[in-house]
């Protein structure tokens, strides 16, 4: 009886760790989602999402300019796209001519997806606790881009 409850214990405990990971994943394509969605909402103002979705580690008023000027970019290139055709690619299975002109540097890759509209690259983004880290990519002098951590 007492191996039935101990193997019954390590089968569920296992099971669980399973579940973890399974929930981690599905928390990123849910920020994701999220975030394309609000901004394809023109109700919602751009200020919202940036206190809501991204993560600023050096606040300043240019920095937000900066931010709210490329998110209503953003804004403007979904207005006319049907948003449930957008495909979130995690950056490890987008195919390698998509990714070779990034440089990851220290970047977690788990972290980075590639978002494409109609087989074309829409954006590239960067989650990091659980919010928006960049979503901005620029050339770093040697060939490649990287991205902007805000």
């Amino acid at each position: 009886m007492r191996f039935l409850i101990l193997l019954f214990s390590i089968l569920s405990s296992s099971l669980f760790a399973q579940e973890v990971h399974i929930d981690q994943s599905k928390s990123d394509t849910t920020i994701l989602h999220t975030f394309i969605q609000d901004l394809s909402n023109p109700n919602i103002a751009v200020d919202i999402i940036i206190s809501q979705q991204i993560v600023v580690e050096n606040p300043s008023d240019e920095l937000y300019d900066y931010l709210e000027v490329s998110l209503e970019e953003i804004r403007i290139n979904l207005l006319y796209k049907n948003i449930s055709d957008i495909v979130y690619t995690p950056f490890l299975k987008a195919a390698r001519k998509e990714t070779k002109d990034i440089d990851l540097g220290t970047i977690d890759p788990q972290k980075v997806y590639l978002l494409f509209y109609k087989n074309r690259q829409l954006l590239a983004l960067y989650l990091e606790d659980e919010k928006i880290a960049s979503f901005t990519l620029v050339a770093n002098g040697k060939g490649k881009a990287e991205f902007v951590l805000y």
